[in-house]
């Protein structure tokens, strides 16, 4: 079986076609200049490489490809995107898999699948909290590519694989898909995410009881942004310094659309000395702060009017793990986020600190600061357990190369039945 691998959000397509070909699979990733963000290319987690510095396994095509008028570059990559038996994409994958005429399995990272639902997803441009320039060319992106990539997935997907609970009601189940998704695990390489601790971030930071890292970027000043919840967990900790003046840092990300909301709240809580701001940054150098032996990863907490954008969820939000969550326990640190997914776990639910309201996330913050930085090792040990069992990719891998088989072995099928 060839399988051939398209969209790099996060770096999903290469890790995921890394591990496929540790398994045994012919597969090979497809990469494009589609994204305009460093983090969706590989020498964002590996330093050793670059773009013209690739394995021999990566098909590297150095243009934006805009498949509607396709330039000759695009061709090409369309041409080659066919030679294959069933495909693994996402992002804009699925009009590149129809284009190639090849079957696929669409797995949905973040908000990939949103697009099938054109009111949901025209809302959300036209009514976040983006600048006008960012407005205009995401209402462009829905004109042009929307109607065929709803198209493509609806109709055409062969399976669909989702990763978050929050999809399934407002997309799955409205668009009548269920009986071919199949609710996943995200495959990370758990095992080999912890780096060694960095001596001169040590040094730096070893003076603070706890260091708060806050990984969401700033989106969250309207419910159609996306989910992060950064003012809750903002109010919350300027409330927690105000009562305890601990011996404390914030650490976050300066990226986000809603970073200067951000920073008026911080000034205006007048805890500027309690917060740091630093670039966002490779993955190889964020593990380093992962490192810190008394470090606590912040990641999202939902808006609290979630149900004007998913009324299909009205009972309560659908907040599952992004890879931040994951890489967080992966490193063994205790996580403070907000979460209620459990139907991918088993119903297990995973050893964090669950946080939804600002309520909520003023006592994690309290509970957290009272242990000791054995306790909070401790907590780091047993998140690590959770995606150790959940997530390692060695194992979790299997579940996608049986959906793949069981679509190749389908597409077998209609074919040997209509010769």
């Amino acid at each position: 079986m060839k399988v051939h691998v398209y969209g790099n959000t996060l770096n999903s397509a290469y890790h995921l076609t890394k591990v496929l070909r540790d398994k045994g699979i012919d597969a090979i990733f497809f990469l494009d200049n589609t994204s305009g963000f460093q983090q969706d290319y590989p020498w964002w987690d590996d330093k050793t490489l670059n773009e013209n510095n690739l394995p021999a396994w990566v098909k590297y095509y150095k243009t934006f490809p805009f498949f509607l008028l396709p330039n000759a570059e695009t061709k090409q990559m369309i041409a080659d995107f066919s030679a294959c038996d069933i495909a693994l994409v996402s992002c804009y994958g699925p009009i590149l898999a129809i284009k190639a005429k090849v079957p696929f399995v669409f797995y949905s990272l973040g908000s990939d699948l949103n697009m099938i639902h054109y009111k949901k997803d025209f809302l959300s441009a036209l009514l976040n909290s983006a600048s006008l320039k960012v407005k205009f060319r995401k209402l462009v992106k829905i004109l042009t590519y929307s109607p065929l990539q709803a198209r493509a997935i609806k109709k055409h997907a062969n399976r669909i694989i989702i990763y978050m609970g929050y999809q399934y009601n407002p997309f799955i189940k409205s668009f009548q898909l269920q009986h071919k998704t199949h609710k996943l695990c995200y495959p990370k390489d758990v095992i080999n995410y912890g780096v060694s601790p960095d001596a001169d971030l040590q040094q730096q930071y070893e003076q603070y009881k706890v260091v708060f890292f806050m990984l969401s970027r700033h989106s969250w000043a309207s419910v159609w942004n996306e989910y992060k919840g950064n003012d809750k967990f903002l109010k919350a900790y300027a409330r927690f310094i105000k009562q305890r003046q601990p011996n404390t840092l914030l650490i976050s990300s300066n990226k986000g659309i809603d970073i200067e909301k951000s920073r008026k709240i911080i000034a205006s809580e007048q805890i500027e000395p309690y917060v740091q701001w630093v670039d966002d940054m490779p993955k190889y150098q964020l593990k380093k702060y992962q490192s810190l032996d008394n470090v606590v990863m912040v990641d999202n907490f939902w808006h609290d009017r979630w149900h004007v954008q998913f009324p299909e969820d009205k009972a309560q939000p659908r907040v599952g793990f992004g890879f931040g969550c994951i890489e967080s326990l992966a490193s063994k640190r205790p996580l403070i986020t907000a979460f209620n997914d459990q139907d991918f776990y088993n119903q297990e639910q995973p050893p964090i600190f669950d946080a939804f309201t600002e309520d909520e996330i003023l006592n994690r913050l309290n509970e957290v600061y009272d242990m000791t930085t054995a306790q909070l090792q401790a907590e780091g040990e047993k998140g690590y357990a959770f995606v150790l069992k959940w997530h390692e990719q060695t194992n979790v891998i299997d579940t996608h190369i049986k959906v793949l088989q069981e679509a190749y072995e389908d597409v077998k099928q209609k074919k040997s039945a209509a010769e």
